[in-house]
């Protein structure tokens, strides 16, 4: 390709007669690209490629014409084109290479902080399988000994069951001599002399009889109000709280009874209605003392063939009621009540009186 330069001026050096200086620019239509530009002082330090390579006109030095120099000039001129493109071309790559190596170098971080992060958590899944592992030790350890205390649980549970049923023949016996003590001593009662179940000053002087008969005690009509079977009862009601259980046995003692049971349900409905019908004027109600001893830890019953018709909410049982041992009437005038039955209590609770009863 051929290029055509058009001269503007020219400026003979002082300095050097035989080079001359041109500024030239390319003919129109002449491809300045694909020429090898060759910036003045491209040797130079501060010399901007870039900027060079976007001018439209390049200066060119030109010299006399020497043979040997000219040849020269010529092969410097396309050596130091064609290093200037290599220059180029290796800042390109070096360019490339700089952002390839930032990429790899945050990939290795990466990877660093991956393989990092790894070993943390390979860490903690060693610990938790190190305390997975001693849980299950733990376990294991529990496991067996829940075992064995659930065999000596039933070992305990047959001892137990043995010892039940010891207890309830034991009781059942204690029970049967119970009542035939209570049975001898209501018989007693019965037996002894009638001088001395009568009050002093009812006391008269009988006539000689055999010895060889037997005679059956005989109670005035006005101490016996009400007889069910062989049983007198009577009630001494004060009409006020001031009767404990320890009184009310001194009240029937002095009267030569004693504090009175009920025995089966119609003795019992027999007996309500009595009260009820000897409550203290202005009075609604009378809590009358019994016979009936009752056990708030075992729930025994004393005598055993006593009958029982609690009070609504009643008996108070357990450890903290074991002294609520003695078994009181709440009498009610509404023979419709619900609310009246038997409570158990502690025996120095003071209420209205008693019911007594003699064996005839």
């Amino acid at each position: 390709m051929k290029i055509i330069f058009i001269l503007f001026y020219a400026i003979t050096s002082t300095c050097c007669q035989d080079e001359t200086v041109f500024h030239c620019s390319p003919r129109p239509g002449c491809e300045i690209a694909r020429c090898d530009p060759v910036a003045i002082g491209w040797d130079k330090p501060g010399l901007n490629i870039d900027e060079h390579l976007r001018d439209k006109e390049f200066p060119i030095t030109c010299k006399s014409k020497k043979p040997a120099q000219t040849q020269n000039t010529v092969n410097l001129f396309h050596l130091v084109s064609r290093n200037i493109l290599d220059i180029e071309n290796v800042k390109l790559d070096l360019k490339e290479l700089e952002e390839d190596l930032n990429d790899k170098m945050k990939d290795i971080n990466g990877f660093g902080k991956e393989i990092s992060e790894n070993r943390k958590y390979r860490n903690k899944i060693e610990e938790q399988s190190k305390e997975f592992n001693n849980l299950k030790r733990k376990d294991t350890q529990q496991s067996d000994e829940m075992k064995k205390l659930k065999e000596d649980l039933v070992e305990l549970q047959e001892i137990n069951s043995k010892l039940v049923k010891e207890l309830n023949k034991q009781k059942k016996t204690n029970d049967e001599m119970k009542e035939a003590i209570f049975r001898i001593e209501r018989k007693l009662a019965v037996t002894e002399d009638p001088q001395q179940r009568q009050p002093r000053s009812r006391q008269i002087t009988r006539p000689t009889i055999n010895t060889q008969t037997t005679l059956k005690p005989t109670i005035s009509q006005e101490i016996c109000k009400l007889k069910i079977g062989n049983v007198c009862y009577f009630a001494v009601i004060s009409g006020k709280d001031g009767v404990n259980y320890y009184k009310a046995v001194e009240l029937c003692k002095e009267r030569n009874a004693d504090v009175g049971s009920i025995r089966d349900e119609e003795s019992y409905n027999t007996i309500m209605k009595f009260l009820k019908s000897n409550i203290p004027l202005g009075d609604s109600w009378v809590w009358i003392w019994t016979g009936i001893h009752f056990d708030p830890i075992t729930s025994d019953v004393t005598p055993v063939d006593s009958f029982i018709k609690w009070y609504p909410g009643n008996p108070s049982t357990g450890i903290d009621y074991k002294d609520r041992t003695n078994v009181y009437l709440s009498v009610q005038s509404n023979p419709n009540d619900l609310y009246q039955g038997m409570w158990n209590v502690h025996p120095t609770w003071e209420y209205h009186g008693v019911i007594c009863e003699i064996l005839i």
